[in-house]
């Protein structure tokens, strides 16, 4: 076994890192992916490929591309988080009901690392190297609030264009449930 790694969040004091491992308190909480297996949910493939679809010659799919009526399929397991630079944070904009319904918290208006500091995740990690990268990436997680339910989460980047302002990267969140 390696060194132990013990680093102190800002937020509440809490250890994490390779201690929490040890603990039990960080098993398998978040294992990246490179790709959906055949076992995969179709609901979380078929996100996949609508995003890739909209995702040409390396340019980021746009809000356009993204709005509610494209996305009826998966309306409710998505939520929204939108990248605010002051902060170097996510901001949730708008939380799925599915995700409210498996987690049952409402964190909209709240930032990525808050969430971290819940639940001592690496959703900021994540999404900054989803921001920076322009790639979606895939996790299978466990569900925090239930630890006996696991799932794929997608983090989707999507460009918010603004006429005469900055564009925005919004992050697409999506949770589908998951057998054990």
């Amino acid at each position: 076994m390696g060194p132990m790694h013990v680093s102190m969040h800002a937020c509440d004091g809490s250890v994490t890192g390779n201690v929490m491992a040890k603990l039990g308190g960080e098993r398998d909480r978040e294992i990246p992916l490179t790709y959906l297996d055949d076992d995969a949910p179709p609901a979380a493939q078929a996100l996949l490929d609508f995003w890739n679809a909209h995702a040409s010659e390396g340019n980021l799919p746009t809000r356009s591309d993204f709005q509610p009526d494209n996305l009826i399929p998966w309306i409710d397991d998505i939520s929204i988080y939108e990248y605010v630079p002051e902060k170097d944070d996510f901001q949730i904009r708008l939380e799925g009901e599915n995700i409210i319904a498996l987690t049952g918290e409402n964190w909209r208006g709240a930032f990525a690392r808050e969430v971290d500091c819940r639940f001592s995740g690496g959703l900021h990690a994540a999404m900054t190297e989803v921001r920076t990268t322009g790639r979606p990436q895939i996790h299978h997680l466990r569900i925090f609030q239930r630890e006996w339910q696991s799932g794929i989460r997608l983090l989707l980047p999507v460009l918010l264009q603004k006429p005469g302002k900055e564009d925005v990267i919004q992050i697409f969140l999506a949770i589908f449930p998951v057998d054990d």
